[in-house]
């Protein structure tokens, strides 16, 4: 049995980390390491992390000097980590028992099948509203049944390209990511200048690599809802934008970086239930982009000949 590296990263989450410590002490695979990171908390998570690394011996604990952002703290656990895989668990969400298993049973069936390439997978996740003890809906993950998206593709998705339908598009969420460490490294840290959307510019990295992106098709977290500093206002957009100028000349080449603006207001907008805003902006990107707007008129009236 390999072992598997489970890495937490903390920050102020004194009311919920036990539960997230307590998921990856649960797990039914026999064989992982713990690596918990705070990330300077402000709270009391740091004395209720040493007290639970005090008596599991499983349990390696780090601290940052200083606040450093969530990708900062997940690179220096992955370069620490021991395991052949690294899981991701998020400080406040609740993972089913056999999640580390069912990944790597769906990693191992997938590389057998497909000649081994780079590979990240994901899993299905039970979403509860803050203060909510029945989850409100489930979020289903990319690749969760073939034909799974690989390479470029999976880049174009992410910026609001027409991509095909037939493949089996979904969210990521760095929060039910597994993958080989060979893979990690072979894509590379995360972008510490993201505060926000790095586990999204790590996918278009990994993308532009040729890599697989897979899930098991069942939810393996319970992931609650929590507020915070760097989801307030218009920070979401911000860093969207961001991830956008950061692939400017990527989709300048495909006549595409104006629209993808637009998506991205768009989503923002609607994502805030500005329902007309939203879709204001996003016919304006129809107008940037002729192919968008056939390819919304296709999946509206399938008949349709253009």
């Amino acid at each position: 049995m390999k072992l598997v590296s489970i890495i937490i990263t903390c920050f102020n989450s004194q009311d919920t980390i036990k539960r997230a410590i307590n998921s990856a002490l649960e797990q039914d695979w026999s064989n992982t390491e713990i690596i918990v990171i705070d990330d300077y908390s402000k709270d009391l998570s740091f004395n209720i992390l040493r007290e639970i690394a005090s008596r599991e011996s499983r349990i390696s604990l780090l601290r940052n000097n200083s606040n450093l952002g969530y990708p900062a703290s997940l690179n220096k656990a992955i370069k620490q980590a021991k395991g052949e895989y690294i899981a991701i668990f998020d400080d406040d969400d609740d993972n089913v028992s056999n999640r580390i298993s069912l990944q790597v049973e769906r990693i191992l069936e997938f590389e057998n099948n497909h000649s081994y390439p780079l590979t990240l997978c994901y899993s299905n996740r039970n979403v509860f509203k803050p203060g909510k003890s029945v989850y409100d809906h489930v979020a289903y993950a990319i690749g969760r049944k073939p034909p799974e998206p690989f390479g470029e593709e999976v880049a174009d998705y992410l910026f609001g390209f027409p991509v095909d339908d037939k493949k089996t598009w979904g969210m990521f969420g760095s929060c039910t990511l597994m993958a080989r460490k060979s893979v990690f490294e072979e894509i590379g840290n995360f972008d510490e200048s993201f505060r926000r959307s790095a586990e999204l510019d790590f996918a278009i990295r990994a993308a532009f690599k040729g890599t697989y992106f897979i899930s098991v098709n069942k939810p393996l977290i319970g992931m609650h809802k929590t507020k915070g500093s760097d989801k307030a206002g218009n920070i979401p957009l911000i860093y969207s934008l961001k991830l956008r100028k950061k692939y400017i000349d990527y989709l300048k080449s495909r006549n595409f970086y104006f629209a993808s603006i637009l998506i991205a207001y768009s989503n923002f907008y609607l994502n805030k239930k500005n329902r007309i805003i939203g879709i204001i902006y996003r016919l304006f990107a129809f107008i940037c982009s002729l192919n968008l707007l056939k390819n919304f008129l296709k999946r509206k009236f399938k008949n349709l000949k253009l």
